[in-house]
């Protein structure tokens, strides 16, 4: 049965990195919720490390972030950002390197991602959707929980600073019902949002692929860098 590992990225603090393991049954997606055996501030190289024995460990089909690929490429319809985050109407925007971001508040997180997709992709046999190069192997994928909540007919989960614990377990139960995903009452938001943004990959594993919804443009590599790249998601209910 294909399986996936769905990452909820953070760059302060490996507690704030949610980790879920979905695998599709005959019932439906099995969730198995991990935890990172690394303390204090993420590293890329330390979180490539973990993810790359954690894909083998489970012998995953492929990889789901929710944090950017790559930067943006110099002539596109899209001004500030990539294509990818104005199709899917990500409040982070993606620009120019070596720092086009906004708000500029994103500009760390979004450094930090970006190094991570580019040591995944440097070890061989990992790929990103829609790159020309040779496509055997582990697929690494950009993604967007608020916006697979909404392709799913649902109504986003806040962040973690405005959700309450009422509204995570009425989320948790919106999950469910929509989708037949058993979760555990003891999920975190990080979790919960890892879990959602992996659906897409499930269903791209598993061949899927009128289910699930490639926004933006193909990856392509420009002065040493990855640039716009596609954002997984379902696809609308």
């Amino acid at each position: 049965m294909p399986r996936i590992l769905s990452v909820d990225l953070a760059y302060k603090h490996y507690r704030d990195v949610g980790v879920a393991l979905l695998e599709a049954t005959p019932r439906g997606i099995a969730v198995t919720l991990l935890d990172i055996p690394l303390s204090g501030a993420p590293t890329p190289d330390a979180l490539c490390e973990w993810l790359v024995l954690s894909a083998a460990e489970y012998a995953v089909s492929g990889l789901c972030i929710d944090g950017p690929l790559g930067w943006k490429a110099p002539h596109t319809d899209a001004v500030h950002s990539r294509v990818s985050e104005k199709a899917v109407r990500a409040p982070g925007k993606t620009g120019l390197p070596p720092n086009g971001v906004k708000p500029r508040g994103y500009l760390a997180f979004t450094q930090f991602s970006i190094a991570l997709f580019e040591r995944l992709t440097m070890r061989e046999g990992f790929v990103l959707p829609g790159d020309e190069s040779p496509s055997d192997g582990l697929f690494v994928t950009e993604t967007f929980p608020t916006a697979a909540w909404r392709a799913l007919g649902l109504t986003a989960l806040p962040g973690k600073a405005a959700t309450k614990p009422h509204g995570m377990d009425a989320a948790r139960e919106r999950l469910a019902l929509a989708t037949g995903i058993e979760l555990p009452s003891h999920i975190t938001h990080d979790q919960l949002q890892a879990v959602v943004g992996g659906i897409a990959g499930v269903r791209w594993a598993g061949g899927e692929r009128d289910a699930v919804q490639l926004a933006g443009l193909p990856p392509f590599r420009l002065d040493g860098c990855w640039r716009e790249g596609y954002i997984m998601v379902p696809a609308s209910a």
